[in-house]
């Protein structure tokens, strides 16, 4: 009975449709989030320098590896290519510029006195100068801005921001912010220094894809289950099974059937989708961990991106069980496939929406559902909420099958 429940459910025409979402999934989110990543490897915040420290000392920086990477000079040999520059330039003589600390020095004049007209010359001048130390021109490739000295000297500086001159800005966090569990995080790296190489973006790409596959999954899991048990109702097929005491129990069966597609379903996504964004590089960072703190971005848990990738695993599966029994319930009370769909479509977008603000920035001082909802005062709870879903619909779709051995179909 439990084999042909699951032969309903999965039919050529349910794997037509599957295939279909998800080429369009692929080729609307996924495929572009995975050129993001890819491109970001080298025009980050960081440019090339985080990756070259990663590949040189591992997951994470120790003092000496610090001192060895020499960041100060590295910005050195830059202020001297810069001023080699500058000294070649007729736009600097004219204003008496003779090195890169006197360029920022104009760069910063205070304009409040000029009017307009000299305003607008000086900000001219101003960019001017900086093409020329950037070495801006309409054909340069990504690539080669990036490689520009003036580039490679403000991916430096944050760079240095981020694994030199962090204390103060932990600080005011932990002297400021009203959340606790961010407090106590920046404590935690402050404690520990902030010395790990994972890449800055890694967590907040990853969980942006990974939350377009939830949500992908939810949807799919929702479409196998809601028309197949609309259609038996439809065609009151129930009434011949509810004949027999066997029959009574066919609900249970096709409750259980639902779940294991939903686990099925979501796994085999989860590994499809997987699959490509590691083998961009992701996996080479498997095992680095992911507590850090970057300007503007903040993980809060000292686990590795393994571990990080395995838990947006399960926060999909849960969520995707989770819809199906909900799909499961609104099923079982839809007499048709139209009073089906007004049914679904609400619960499909509300579990969706759930699935898409839990998953993406997990973990992360970012995430909505930990900063705005709960305002950072409980652990991880974008994780509690996709367990919330998944028990809340089980438990309803069992108190259903359970009514209906009773049910009176006369």
């Amino acid at each position: 009975m439990f084999a042909y429940e699951l032969k309903k459910l999965w039919n050529l025409r349910v794997l037509a449709l599957f295939a279909a979402l998800a080429v369009l999934t692929w080729f609307a989110f996924l495929s572009e989030a995975l050129s993001s990543y890819d491109s970001l490897t080298t025009h980050g915040i960081y440019g090339s320098y985080q990756k070259e420290m990663f590949e040189r000392y591992g997951g994470t920086l120790e003092p000496e590896e610090l001192a060895d990477y020499d960041i100060p000079g590295k910005k050195a040999a830059i202020f001297s290519e810069l001023d080699a520059i500058i000294a070649g330039e007729t736009i600097f003589a004219e204003h008496h510029i003779r090195n890169y600390a006197e360029f920022q020095a104009f760069a910063d004049t205070d304009f409040s006195s000029l009017n307009e007209t000299e305003r607008k010359s000086f900000y001219d001048t101003t960019s001017q100068m900086r093409n020329k130390l950037d070495r801006s021109s309409s054909t340069q490739t990504l690539d080669e801005w990036y490689a520009s000295p003036l580039m490679r000297l403000q991916t430096l500086a944050v760079l240095e921001r981020t694994y030199v001159d962090y204390e103060s800005s932990l600080r005011s966090y932990i002297d400021r912010d009203s959340r606790p569990v961010v407090v106590r995080t920046a404590e935690n790296i402050l404690h520990m220094r902030n010395a790990n190489l994972v890449r800055y973006d890694l967590c907040r790409e990853f969980s942006l894809y990974a939350a377009v596959v939830g949500v992908f999954s939810a949807v799919a899991v929702i479409v196998l289950v809601a028309p197949l048990l609309t259609t038996d109702r439809m065609q009151k097929v129930n009434l011949i099974q509810y004949s027999s005491a066997v029959g009574r129990r066919i609900l249970g069966v096709q409750l259980a059937a639902t779940a294991v597609s939903a686990l099925v379903l979501s796994f085999l996504l989860i590994v499809a989708a997987y699959t490509p964004f590691l083998l961009a590089g992701a996996s080479d960072y498997w095992n680095a961990p992911i507590l850090s703190f970057t300007s503007g971005h903040m993980q809060l848990y000292n686990i590795t991106f393994g571990q990080y990738a395995f838990l947006l695993a399960g926060m999909i599966v849960v969520l995707s069980v989770g819809a199906g029994c909900f799909a499961f319930i609104l099923a079982r009370f839809s007499t048709n496939v139209v009073t089906m769909l007004i049914k679904t479509v609400p619960v499909g977008i509300a579990v969706a929406g759930i699935g898409a603000l839990s998953v993406n920035m997990a973990l992360s001082y970012n995430n909505v559902v930990f900063s705005a909802i709960f305002r950072g005062k409980w652990d991880a709870p974008e994780v509690l909420l996709c367990a919330f879903v998944a028990a809340a619909g089980m438990i309803g779709a069992s108190v259903v099958v359970r009514r209906e051995k009773g049910a009176d179909v006369s």
